[in-house]
């Protein structure tokens, strides 16, 4: 059965979702394609979400979500069937809790697509993270995203051209 958005979600300045501990031990979906998918996006819907959606992950309160091996899991598959993140995510508020990558939403969200390898200099003893070339590909998928979906929108010029700039911002971050 699918779900409306209710009316004054749409309102709202922000919308949150949350994914449940179970939801993201399984890499279960469900619950968000229902509110937020394709079908569930007519009727002006795609103007009203522009920018607001706020993922958070419950029992996940410390640490970076790129890096949380079930959440990397459950987003993957988000991407994989819903790669409209960069039009509708809120790029101000943190991925998760406010943790290094998490205050750039979209970059990590992005980080959990791409395959990372966490290592540690042998001379130095610092750590380093080696970021897959997917982190490209979802970059140029979310500004691909914002133009498809701004048609559908009644946003202006000048708004969309702020979405691009802070979609590259939210990149700057690892000199992408």
């Amino acid at each position: 059965m699918k779900k409306k958005i209710p009316v004054q979600f749409l309102k709202s300045p922000v919308i949150l979702h949350t994914f449940t501990r179970d939801q993201i031990e399984r890499g279960d979906l469900t619950d968000f394609i229902e509110k937020f998918g394709e079908g569930q996006l007519g009727d002006g819907v795609v103007e009203h979400l522009f920018g607001k959606l706020v993922f958070k992950f419950e029992g996940v309160e410390e640490g970076g979500v790129a890096t949380h091996p079930k959440v990397r899991v459950l987003l993957r598959r988000l991407n994989d069937r819903w790669r409209w993140s960069g039009f509708f995510l809120n790029l101000s508020e943190p991925l998760g809790p406010p943790d290094t990558f998490n205050l750039y939403p979209l970059l990590a969200l992005g980080l959990c697509t791409a395959d990372l390898k966490i290592g540690t200099w042998e001379r130095t003893g610092r750590t380093f993270i080696r970021i897959g070339s997917q982190i490209h590909q979802f970059k140029d998928i979310a500004h691909m995203v914002v133009e498809h979906l701004r048609k559908e929108t009644k946003l202006s010029h000048a708004v969309i051209q702020q979405r691009h700039r802070n979609i590259e911002q939210q990149f700057k971050a690892i000199n992408l």
